[in-house]
């Protein structure tokens, strides 16, 4: 079984709620993630495969979603873990 890979990271536009201005968000999407036995384990290899984009991407933006996604999914797995 392969580990899961990241496709890319994916700039997008959505509307604010505040305002009525357009803001750019970012989607970071998964390809090729494969059934674990647990959500541990699956958000494991998520973690890895954000780390090998991070080392990819060169852009202050999208460095900063991936490491806050990073930090989210290490929150969870610390949660799984309690």
């Amino acid at each position: 079984m392969n580990i899961s890979e990241l496709d890319h990271i994916r700039a997008m536009k959505v509307e604010a709620t505040e305002t009525n201005e357009k803001e750019t968000v970012y989607c970071i999407e998964y390809s090729n993630q494969p059934f674990y036995k647990n959500l541990r384990d699956s958000i494991i290899a998520q973690i890895g495969s954000c780390e090998r984009l991070l080392i990819k991407t060169n852009v202050t933006n999208e460095r900063n979603a991936i490491e806050r996604e990073m930090l989210i999914l290490k929150l969870i797995v610390d949660l799984l873990e309690y």
